[in-house]
């Protein structure tokens, strides 16, 4: 399973440095080949230099942070060959299957932080498995800079695309896949990268773009009127750091220890993220601390995302018996207005809701317990698909488990095979509506059913 893990509320902002919320599995056993690489190994920290490749539309912007590319060499799967090198300041892997069917795969990653270091992820180990058993070869980009940057990672893996159309030809076929924010950049190079792409597969996508900041900046009020404390966010010197990791513990307890006003805010959490489900428990235990850290880190609200994002128009709903009604928390809950430059989809593409308007096929795998990207963001990328008139172009699957990207090997090897068979032969797979109740979603596609699910046994 692609697996994250996340620590205590004391340790949030540590984990957003240390970039606790990527999505792949690494593999740690992968054979030693003598293959002949088709980009010489680096023997230090330097990589092989690509010049740029032609771009179209720039969809990210840079904060103009200088970076440093990790060392992308990595040993091969057995039956392949491994490439890697820059591309201006992004790193880049490509695997090539011995025996290779034609067809490309695109891999975009999540976030991976704020650190001055890029590094490449490879594709979820089960997935890259499969890939190159099948004959798929595959790439990936570390992307240029780390962040919350969709329209940077979309940019560069269209430039690794380009770059291996000049090695090795033109594919038959190119997909791209993303887990997480690499969910985002799935979606603006689908809405925006027209005739790049044959399909695409989200895993745990940030579907909505700016939408999952929105949903961030939405935790961080709801706590704030639950705790009853006053954050000083866009103040000038901002520290949030005593109130958060200190004084609100005291008030909300913790995850499995929740106090009434913790209960309150669990709650709120609950509904505003997709209702009552299988799993909510354990992924709001995972995240609880974690979804803290932008504000920890971003206080003052001055970065691009930050400025943009608003939770303006949000409807909460609490649960009753918990003292409250949902006037008097839609009343509480202070709202944060977006920068309406920031948020200028012409200016900043990466910085705005998407849109919907994608021109090939897309399958999307959630968890139902997914507190960072909360399945609502599925809810909602649907309502946009379908008021764009492309909802023929999208399958939706929920998968049963707690937590975020945690998917097993014939999840996602079967969501993969489905894309494929999709865009080869125009038959669309199933899904299902996730716009109603989720008690019952994701029975179809989950397997295993996780121990605990509430409905089967494992």
């Amino acid at each position: 399973m692609i697996r994250r893990t996340c620590l205590g509320l004391g340790a949030a902002l540590g984990l957003l440095l240390a970039a606790c919320s990527s999505t792949d599995e690494r593999v740690a056993d992968a054979p030693e080949t003598n293959a002949d690489q088709t980009t010489a190994r680096a023997t230090g920290a330097a990589a092989t230099s690509t010049p740029p490749a032609q771009a179209i539309r720039k969809l990210g912007t840079s904060s103009g942070v200088a970076t440093t590319a990790k060392d992308p060499s990595f040993a091969p799967l057995a039956g392949a060959k491994a490439a890697f090198g820059q591309i201006d300041r992004a790193a880049y892997q490509i695997e090539m299957p011995d025996s290779w069917n034609g067809e490309l795969v695109m891999f975009a990653h999540g976030f991976a932080g704020f650190g001055t270091e890029v590094a490449v992820q490879a594709p979820p180990a089960a997935l890259r498995r499969y890939l190159i058993a099948s004959g798929y070869a595959w790439a990936a980009s570390s992307y240029s800079e780390n962040g919350y940057v969709p329209g940077i990672g979309a940019d560069d893996t269209l430039a690794l695309k380009k770059l291996f159309i000049t090695k090795y030809g033109e594919p038959k076929r190119t997909y791209i896949t993303g887990a997480s924010m690499g969910g985002n950049v799935v979606a603006l190079a689908l809405e925006n990268q027209p005739g790049e792409y044959d399909g695409g597969l989200a895993l745990c996508g940030a579907l909505m773009g700016i939408g999952q900041i929105d949903y961030l900046i939405s935790w961080v009020a709801v706590a704030e009127y639950a705790s009853g404390l006053a954050f000083p966010i866009g103040q000038p010197g901002a520290d949030l750091g005593t109130l958060i990791l200190q004084e609100m513990p005291k008030v909300l307890g913790s995850s499995a220890t929740p106090t009434q006003r913790g209960l309150r805010f669990a709650s709120i959490i609950k509904n505003l993220t997709g209702g009552t489900r299988p799993f909510f428990q354990e992924g709001f235990r995972e995240q609880y601390a974690v979804n803290f850290g932008l504000a920890l880190l971003d206080p003052e609200r001055k970065g691009l995302v930050n400025r943009a994002a608003t939770n303006t128009g949000v409807v909460y709903h609490i649960d009753p018996g918990l003292g409250l009604t949902d006037a008097e928390v839609n009343a509480g809950v202070r709202r944060f207005a977006s920068d309406p430059a920031a948020r200028n989809a012409e200016q900043y593409p990466d910085a705005a809701l998407t849109t919907g308007k994608i021109s090939v096929p897309l399958l999307t795998l959630h968890n139902t317990g997914d507190l960072f990207v909360p399945i609502t963001m599925e809810r909602d990328y649907k309502k946009a698909v379908t008021e764009a008139g492309k909802s023929d172009l999208l399958v939706q699957r929920a998968i049963r488990a707690g937590g975020h990207c945690k998917f097993s090997e014939p999840e996602l090897t079967t969501a993969f095979q489905d894309l494929a068979a999709w865009v080869r032969d125009g038959k669309k797979p199933k899904g299902e509506d996730l716009s109603g109740d989720l008690a019952n979603a994701g029975m179809e596609f989950t397997n295993p059913l996780r121990a605990g699910d509430p409905g089967g046994v494992n």
